[in-house]
């Protein structure tokens, strides 16, 4: 849609170039008076319009300068992003490809049966040890309360 706009723009602006063009043609010779009595040099007028154009010309090789530099840097800041995942992702497919490599061994399916299916070889005897919970940890507080209470007691009343 951009590019439909600056096309129209630009033939817009080519057209009403040819406009002036054929207007200044038309315009009478140096010296000769216009009917309502003005002199018009030829030669100041090419020089304005050629000034006028050069400078929307420098002006609009500025502008397209501008948006590509920052399409550049945005394009630049976008390839840093995608450098990085690929980064990442590669460090991920290599530890993924070792510990694929690793459920093959012997060692790693002992491993699963043992801890995941609970599983034990042949004369072994499984010894579950209980991790201590929330409600041991509320009978602590009461031990130690009780422990203070009994040495206190202790340096009172000696035995």
């Amino acid at each position: 849609m951009d590019r439909a706009i600056k096309e129209t723009k630009i033939i817009q602006t080519i057209l009403n170039f040819l406009d002036f063009v054929f207007i200044y043609n038309m315009l009478p010779k140096k010296g000769k008076k216009v009917k309502w009595g003005i002199h018009i040099n030829k030669k100041k007028i090419s020089i304005f319009f050629w000034a006028v154009f050069s400078i929307w010309f420098v002006v609009f090789l500025l502008y397209s300068n501008a948006k590509i530099f920052q399409k550049r840097t945005d394009l630049g800041r976008d390839l840093e992003k995608l450098d990085a995942s690929v980064e990442t992702l590669t460090k991920e497919k290599d530890l993924l490809k070792f510990r694929l490599g690793e459920t093959y061994s012997q060692e790693y399916l002992e491993k699963v049966a043992r801890e995941d299916l609970g599983m034990q070889k042949p004369g072994e005897k499984v010894v579950v040890i209980k991790k201590s919970g929330a409600g041991e940890e509320s009978g602590k507080e009461d031990n130690v309360l009780q422990n203070i209470l009994n040495w206190f007691n202790s340096l009172i009343k000696p035995e």
